[in-house]
């Protein structure tokens, strides 16, 4: 099966409906002469190509089971936490299942209206219970009255979830809760999300927490133990030169050849795949930006070959680093695997240091 015959398209960017935005965007075009504006449009085809990979498997298991339960008129709630290091393409994930997945479609109630079976929402940074709660009434379009109690929130919260028709309810970049004050922190967030797990049986809802590795924390400090008991682990993996290898080559020809028309060069540097996958640190989201850059920096350079300058400056471009090829993975000799960059929680690279490769 080839690339091109699984790749979906992305969801259209959150705000592209708004007005506004759509007139910022109209004026800001004027400013672009012809080659800019083809660039423009041509990346636009790059970026919203979505390749499916092992995570879109793996997911697909508490996907599935919620809606079994959904679908069967199921009592028994329960909460999934699918998490992963920054980078790996989490939030695109999700947000490309719920554009994809039928189930998740909203439904014409039969009054002009629609019920909404899923609600995503980002948690704010050091979200506090008012703080998500109040994120999730807004995301629904619901007015937020003023001198509100925490307690009242979330039952206003209850209250139009059902009104809305949602029974999922997905809280992305959930490790900010961990950022919550010190007084009424991260496990009295989770004493909430089982409140609102636990809070009506009439409709019961089904939580899905997206983020990074140490949003366990947050089932490991419930002194209760109830929250370890109701969330399920979903990790994503990293990619893999073995399992990967023929899948990214494929991905980069889809991408470079038929999404930008241009012409992938027939000298790459040795190792080039591998190089690739370590400069990213066998992230799917960093890999993909890598490419992004690369076929960009072609773009504007009117080359119509991608070569190996067009890999380096993506990688240094990435990784927000110097000219100096010792220190750019796609252009170091025999010893570009020693080059190594930690990427810190927010997905920043940080500064070269020299390690032996594993």
């Amino acid at each position: 099966m080839s690339i091109a015959s699984i790749i979906r398209e992305k969801p259209e960017f959150e705000g592209q409906k708004d007005p506004n935005v759509q007139l910022v965007a109209a004026s800001v075009a004027r400013g672009l002469d012809d080659k800019q504006l083809r660039i423009m449009k041509t990346m636009q085809r790059v970026k919203s190509a979505y390749l499916p990979t092992r995570n879109d498997q793996l997911s697909d298991i508490p996907f599935t089971r919620m809606k079994r339960a959904i679908a069967g008129m199921d009592q028994e709630t329960f909460a999934v936490a699918i998490f992963a290091e920054s980078g790996v393409g989490k939030s695109t994930h999700v947000l490309q299942r719920l554009q994809d997945d039928v189930a998740f479609e909203p439904i014409p109630d039969g009054y002009g209206n629609f019920l909404h079976p899923v609600l995503y929402i980002e948690a704010p940074q050091k979200a506090s219970v008012t703080d998500l709660g109040e994120t999730m009434l807004q995301a629904m379009g619901y007015p937020i009255a003023s001198r509100k109690s925490e307690n009242q929130i979330i039952k206003d919260v209850r209250r139009f979830l059902k009104r809305r028709g949602t029974r999922v309810v997905i809280i992305d970049e959930f490790q900010h809760v961990l950022d919550a004050p010190k007084i009424k922190g991260a496990t009295h967030v989770a004493d909430a999300i089982k409140n609102l797990l636990q809070g009506d049986r009439s409709w019961p809802i089904f939580i899905v927490l997206v983020g990074l590795p140490e949003i366990k924390e947050i089932q490991l400090r419930d002194p209760k133990d109830q929250m370890l008991r109701r969330v399920d682990d979903f990790p994503l993996v990293d990619l893999t030169l073995k399992d990967d290898d023929k899948m990214i080559a494929e991905l980069i020809l889809e991408l470079v050849v038929n999404r930008a028309g241009l012409r992938m060069s027939k000298k790459v540097v040795v190792d080039f795949i591998e190089r690739l996958l370590w400069g990213c640190h066998f992230r799917f989201g960093m890999v993909m930006k890598l490419i992004y850059h690369a076929i960009e920096d072609a773009l504007e350079n009117d080359d119509k070959v991608l070569s190996g300058q067009h890999w380096e400056e993506g990688y240094r471009r990435l990784v927000n680093g110097g000219y100096d090829a010792d220190e750019n993975v796609m252009a170091a000799g025999v010893e570009w695997r020693k080059i190594y960059r930690p990427i810190n929680r927010k997905g920043a690279f940080g500064p070269l240091s020299r390690k032996s490769a594993k």
